[in-house]
């Protein structure tokens, strides 16, 4: 009976590859090409928190609370490929951003996730961003990638997709 519980057991083992470890023991999955054997697990909602209030300060043109979120040494890569560096540039880049288009977030995808030998927290999310100006409305997509350090808004990757016009049809030319 012991042998065919142990046979049992390795051809159990055998059919059920092993989650791969990082160097704490802790699974993890994916990878990082600049640091060598790091993977990621999925983070606590404590970060999707930190981030949704974050687009609230946003879509509320609230500086001074999005300034309080930032680290001091926050680094923005926006999605036309600027880089703002530390929070006033961030402040008056977002003042210059509100005043112009008056930018609106609707989150509708998140994904905290966490490295696990570096400890990084992060965020990856989806949102649909509406810009308006002279009274026309123009919607994009917006992928958004954030490290969350002590609480605070690190840096963060934007990648925009433009959301095409829907195609014209018959009716249309008819009116």
């Amino acid at each position: 009976m012991k042998k065919i519980i142990l046979i049992l057991t390795v051809m159990i083992a055998a059919c059920n590859p092993s989650a791969e470890k990082t160097t704490n023991g802790q699974e993890g999955a994916g990878f990082f090409l600049p640091v060598e054997g790091e993977k990621y697990v999925v983070a606590t909602d404590s970060v999707t928190d930190i981030w949704m209030n974050y687009i609230k300060a946003h879509n509320d043109g609230d500086l001074e609370a999005i300034m309080t979120m930032d680290s001091d040494s926050i680094i923005v890569e926006a999605d036309d490929g600027r880089v703002i560096r530390g929070k006033e540039m961030h402040k008056a880049a977002l003042a210059d951003w509100f005043a112009a288009e008056n930018p609106k977030w609707k989150v509708y995808w998140a994904m905290p996730y966490k490295a696990v030998n570096g400890g990084q927290e992060w965020i990856v999310a989806g949102h649909q961003v509406t810009t308006t100006v002279d009274g026309k409305k123009k919607v994009q997509l917006h992928m958004i990638d954030g490290e969350i350090k002590d609480g605070k808004i690190k840096q963060f990757y934007v990648y925009s997709k433009q959301i095409p016009e829907p195609p014209k049809t018959d009716s249309d030319s008819a009116e």
